[in-house]
């Protein structure tokens, strides 16, 4: 939706699933035109589950996922670069996406518009906050060979991304290194002593509320193995 870089859709899809499905994904592409910008896939097998098939197992559920935020990923347009870095993987954007499952024959309905009561509910819901997050390298081996410098770099979506115009700069690359050889079939970056650092601060919806939950239920179930093992 040019020129809006947020555009909202507001509509929903409906299409018919056999359970148990023969394929195991969902695939949601980006498109500008006839061509694809970034693709994410949803797979079955992990928002649904057939349940126990036991007497008093687990029950199950049809596949259902969010709503939540979506990550699409694709190939980097950029003319500069060279073939052999054509396969670079760019951010191209997210979306606030959620799937349910109903049963019954389908009405034959393909697009529909959402209720605005239904979209009110979700915006309400995603106050951003800030998010620092700093990464630490330690040595990188079995690097390329060959005489370019290289450098890592660390993002989240846009952010820190060099290539990146809409976010702020921020120092989340290492500096340059020659790649050396280390005596035997591979090369490394001399880092020795000197590790490099790299941050990057990025503003997003606040989800702590999961977190905190998965949190609390891993750190019983590690102090529940190392009290009983």
């Amino acid at each position: 939706m040019p020129p809006d870089a947020n555009p909202e859709w507001n509509e929903v899809f409906f299409f018919p699933l056999r359970l148990p499905p023969i394929c195991d994904e969902i695939q949601l592409a980006i498109l500008t035109g006839s061509k694809v910008l970034g693709t994410a896939t949803l797979h079955l097998s992990q928002i649904s589950s057939a349940g126990a098939e036991l007497k008093e197992g687990t029950p199950g559920f049809l596949p259902c996922f969010g709503p939540s935020f979506l990550p699409f990923y694709g190939p980097r347009l950029d003319a500069a670069r060279t073939p052999s870095t054509d396969t670079e993987v760019a951010y191209w954007g997210r979306v606030l996406l959620e799937l349910s499952t109903h049963m019954g024959t389908p009405d034959g309905r393909q697009q529909d518009t959402i209720n605005p009561e239904d979209v009110a509910r979700v915006q309400c819901h995603l106050p951003r906050r800030q998010f620092g997050l700093c990464g630490v390298f330690y040595s990188a081996t079995m690097v390329p060979a060959g005489p370019e410098l290289l450098r890592f770099e660390l993002s989240l979506g846009n952010y820190g991304d060099i290539g990146d115009v809409t976010c702020k700069p921020a120092a989340s690359v290492t500096p340059h290194g020659c790649p050396l050889f280390d005596g035997n079939r591979y090369h490394y970056l001399p880092w020795y002593g000197d590790k490099p650092v790299a941050a990057v601060t990025s503003s997003w919806e606040d989800a702590s509320h999961r977190w905190d939950a998965l949190n609390l239920l891993r750190a019983m179930c590690r102090r529940l193995v190392s009290t009983h093992g």
